[in-house]
């Protein structure tokens, strides 16, 4: 006689759900650090400007701009994979480059590396429910 262990949540079709929740989340937290940045772009400017790259205001200005857009685009589920993909590049950005900044304003490393697996998620997956697109 063989027994099987049984799902203690065997109801599968709320699975979508996950991907909703990973969505939301994401595109909250890149909305706050856009509004943190925002608040602090000064200080970010200086941050990023390097000895070899003197364009800190432009840096701090796209990367704010970009955290805002993909928070957007992950909170309202429009273009959802394509954020995925931009935040699993800009993730593997950080990875490498974070060390390079002195600033307490950017998250350290072990964040960009959940980000990276999440995006990587909802890049495969797709959006969830509640989004305006359709999975690609």
């Amino acid at each position: 006689m063989m027994y099987s262990v049984l799902n203690i949540f065997p109801v599968q079709f709320l699975s979508m759900f996950a991907y909703f929740i990973l969505r939301v989340v994401v595109g909250f937290l890149f909305l706050y650090l856009a509004k943190t940045h925002y608040k602090h772009r000064n200080h970010l400017a200086e941050s990023f400007r390097l000895t070899w790259w003197p364009y800190g205001k432009f840096s701090a200005t796209l990367f704010i701009l970009f955290e805002f857009i993909l928070g957007l685009m992950f909170v309202m589920g429009a273009y959802t994979q394509i954020a995925a993909l931009i935040t699993f590049l800009l993730s593997a950005k950080m990875l490498v480059v974070r060390n390079w900044f002195n600033t307490k304003l950017l998250p350290p490393k072990i964040f960009w590396l959940l980000l990276l697996a999440v995006s990587l998620s909802i890049f495969i997956t797709g959006a969830g429910v509640f989004a305006v697109d359709l999975p690609i």
